[in-house]
């Protein structure tokens, strides 16, 4: 779990995201909170729905036997520490229990990275069969990627599948976390300077080559949208 959470976030760290932030949740635990109400299926549902919109009022209403415990886990999800202690306080059943402990374990091997705890998340990891974690910017509108564990090759006929670790990338919002690329160094190299081009693109210029002698090269260049000009036997371009 640790090292695809750190291979999620290192891969969006070189990219060059900034304020990047994880939110670690395990939907088993809310799950075995739930199982031992004792509820019916439609109830059970509700909840969950009621879970997912981290509808407080309705939890309390719908949980029965179990609406205390879950109401104290939605309300102690947050910042890593204080949801850990939350969910440490409660008298959780032991597949809760060991949920949580795993979050402990992997939020306590996570460094460099600020972490949150959803302590009842279940949306959009209804097949997932443990710890799974969502991926934020600063600033940035949307999730970045997601991933957990969950079952490879399960299906509806009754297949287990093989236990997977994984998680999805989102480009679309990559996109809109990641900084304006630099504006390239375009520099116009007029017909009597083109010996001196390739000098210049091997110190990273994009080199725009005359390709007839010019009366003027500085109003060419600007011409062409080159920040500078390659004056023939300068040392180097000047500013246009």
């Amino acid at each position: 779990d640790v090292e695809v959470v750190r291979l999620a976030a290192g891969s969006l760290a070189e990219l060059g995201v900034a304020w990047l932030s994880v939110d670690l949740s395990s939907p088993p635990l809310a799950a075995a909170v739930i199982d031992e109400a004792g509820l019916d299926a439609a109830s059970r549902a509700r909840l969950r729905e009621a879970l997912a919109r981290k509808d407080a009022a309705a939890v309390a209403k719908l949980g029965g036997a179990a609406a205390e415990t879950l109401s104290a886990l939605l309300a102690g999800s947050g910042a890593a520490a204080p949801a850990l202690a939350a969910a440490r306080s409660l008298a959780l059943p032991p597949a809760s229990r060991a949920e949580a402990t795993r979050l402990a374990e992997v939020a306590t091997a996570l460094t460099g990275v600020k972490l949150t705890i959803d302590l009842v998340e279940n949306r959009g990891f209804e097949y997932h069969t443990g710890l799974c974690f969502t991926l934020f910017a600063k600033g940035v509108r949307g999730e970045l990627g997601r991933g957990g564990r969950y079952r490879a090759g399960a299906d509806f006929a009754g297949g287990e599948g093989e236990p997977a670790t994984g998680f999805t990338l989102y480009a679309d919002t990559i996109l809109r976390a990641l900084p304006e690329p630099a504006s390239p160094r375009r520099v116009y190299v007029p017909l009597a300077a083109a010996a001196e081009a390739a000098g210049l693109r091997a110190a990273d210029w994009t080199t725009v080559a005359g390709l007839a002698p010019d009366a003027d090269a500085r109003a060419e260049a600007k011409r062409l949208g080159c920040s500078h000009v390659l004056p023939p036997g300068a040392a180097a371009p000047t500013e246009v």
